[in-house]
């Protein structure tokens, strides 16, 4: 697994063959000591919890729980190739950053489409 500290918006995006699947449209940062997500606020921006579940809520395909999960691991939003085809991946997906790319653990069929 790989710190999300090193992502990027725009990084290309390589699943575990090597093939690029997209590039990075959003990273957010979580807390995995959490066992829920109601603790993801800040000082800052008290309703960045409320702001990501409205944004991740409306994909259909996405259930409750990967949402939580999502929220309470930080994750990488990735605009994947080609239209309909943006996934997340949780950040224990990453294995490794380098440059400008983010390489992932899982392939494709494993991914959960946004």
């Amino acid at each position: 697994m790989s710190d999300l500290g090193d992502v990027r918006e725009g990084m290309d995006v390589f699943d575990a063959s090597g093939e690029k699947v997209g590039t990075v449209k959003s990273v957010k940062f979580g807390d995995p000591e959490a066992t829920t997500a109601e603790g993801q606020t800040s000082e800052r921006d008290p309703n960045i919890v409320q702001a990501v579940a409205t944004a991740l809520s409306g994909q259909a395909n996405l259930p409750e729980e990967r949402r939580e999960r999502l929220l309470r691991m930080g994750y990488v939003e990735v605009d994947g190739k080609g239209f309909g085809n943006n996934f997340f991946e949780a950040s224990d997906a990453v294995k490794r950053v380098s440059g400008n790319a983010v390489h992932l653990n899982p392939t494709r069929g494993e991914r959960t489409k946004s």
